[in-house]
């Protein structure tokens, strides 16, 4: 008899036990192409974030504020002078957090953002990555003209290892860097194409692409300009934020020309 009490007992346990692991849920929902819009959509438009990165002589985390920009396939990258703070702990450790995200109206944990969790490794004055990434580094931030080219100012560059999103209340995601960055199969083709064509259309088509960015983001501003465009999509500009339209589908360099003239309802 006792030995059946016993075993009741622990049958019972186990039981409990069970009905709590059943309980549990996972707060990391299913990554879906709808989350993976969103989070180039978030990275594409970013122009600020808020940087972590490690003190060397205590190890503790420090966070500033500083003003980014991603390349042609997403990757980002930032602008900083090596007399700051962060830019001397980078010299000792690379590994950083980089939050992405801009609260708007109302409750500010109700909005997007991300995490993007990698390295930050510092260009070389002469590496010919420093021009394309200068170019699109300027159309995001035309103030920057002033000290772009001050000899204590860098490139640094984002070694993508995995993304940490937030879409708002309940819409966490572990998303890899194949969910947040474009092929780089024809890159060193594409940032040439891209910039060209960013400076013709500015030029030639600026009444096209402010009645199309208007229309589009529903935003009154005075002067929209495109600032860049790549296989998956175009960035436009009101002169406050970045607004990311996307393609129906990824389209070679070659052929984004004939495709931005037909979506801004340019006469070819």
């Amino acid at each position: 008899m006792e030995i059946d009490k016993i075993q009741e007992s622990e049958q019972g346990q186990i039981g409990k036990s069970e009905v709590g692991m059943e309980k549990k849920i996972d707060p990391i929902r299913e990554t879906t192409d709808e989350a993976r819009a969103l989070a180039k959509k978030l990275i594409r438009s970013v122009r600020f974030a808020s940087l972590a990165v490690l003190e060397p002589e205590t190890g503790y985390p420090i966070v500033s504020r500083v003003g980014v920009s991603s390349d042609v396939v997403g990757v980002p990258f930032m602008l900083a002078s090596s007399l700051s703070n962060h830019s001397q702990c980078l010299e000792q450790d690379q590994r950083v957090s980089l939050l992405i995200g801009e609260p708007g109206k109302g409750d500010p944990l109700a909005h997007p953002r991300l995490t993007v969790i990698g390295r930050f490794e510092r260009l070389s004055k002469g590496d010919p990555l420093c021009i394309e990434l200068r170019n699109r580094y300027l159309m995001r931030h035309p103030k920057a003209k002033l000290y772009v080219d001050f000899a204590d100012f860098d490139w640094y560059r984002l070694h993508v290892e995995r993304v940490n999103m937030n879409g708002g209340f309940g819409k966490a995601f572990l998303l890899d860097t194949e969910d947040v960055l474009s092929s780089d199969e024809e890159r060193e083709q594409l940032a040439a194409t891209a910039h060209d064509l960013v400076i013709r259309m500015n030029e030639r088509h600026a009444d096209d692409i402010g009645a199309f960015a208007s229309q589009t983001f529903k935003v009154g501003a005075s002067k929209w300009g495109l600032v860049s465009v790549d296989g998956e999509g175009a960035d436009f500009f009101d002169g406050e934020a970045v607004y990311r339209h996307f393609w129906d589908q990824t389209v070679p360099a070659a052929e984004l020309e004939k495709l931005l003239m037909q979506t801004l309802g340019c006469s070819v």
